[in-house]
C-alpha cells in the first residue's frame, strides 16, 4: 500500500483505518482470487454455519445481499453441493438454505485463506502489537 503523506488527513485515524480497510479487503479478493474461491461464496457460507438455516430472503438480510442477486449465489453453492435447499413446509413458497458437509469443508479453506490474508496484512507487526491492534479496534467498533 503506498503511503499518502500530503493527504489533508493522512494524520486522521479514520483515513488510515478507511486506507487500512481497503488494503485488507484487496488481500482477501487476491488470496480468494488465488484459492480459486468467490468472497460471496464464503459470506453465504458462513452465515449458514455460524447463525444456522434459514430461508433465503433471511440469509439475504443477514449478509446484505439483493435477494434476486442471491439466487446466483445459491444455484452456484449448490450446483457445487455446498448448500441444500429444501420448501419450508410451514410456507411451500419459501426456501430454506442450509450448508452441508462439504460446504463446512469449503467455508474451512476459505478461512484459511482470509487467515493468510490477515497473516500478510499484519506482518509489519510483532504479536504485541497485532493482539493490541485487535482490541483497539474492538473498543472502537463497541465489540
Amino acid at each position: 500500500m503506498k503511503k499518502s503523506p500530503n493527504h489533508r488527513l493522512s494524520d486522521h485515524v479514520l483515513f488510515a483505518l478507511g486506507r487500512s480497510s481497503q488494503h485488507a479487503q484487496r488481500l482477501v479478493r487476491q488470496h480468494m482470487t488465488d484459492g480459486g474461491v468467490r468472497t460471496q461464496h464464503y459470506h453465504v457460507l458462513a452465515s449458514l454455519s455460524d447463525d444456522g438455516e434459514a430461508a433465503q430472503a433471511t440469509v439475504a438480510d443477514r449478509i446484505g445481499f439483493d435477494r434476486s442477486d442471491l439466487v446466483t449465489l445459491l444455484d452456484e453453492l449448490e450446483e457445487l453441493k455446498f448448500l441444500a435447499r429444501r420448501v419450508d413446509p410451514a410456507d411451500r413458497r419459501r426456501k430454506i438454505v442450509a450448508i452441508t458437509p462439504a460446504g463446512e469443508r469449503q467455508l474451512d479453506a476459505m478461512d484459511e485463506l482470509i487467515r493468510a490474508a490477515e497473516a500478510e496484512l499484519l506482518e509489519p507487526l510483532t504479536a504485541a502489537e497485532r493482539k493490541t491492534l485487535l482490541a483497539l479496534l474492538r473498543r472502537v467498533s463497541g465489540d
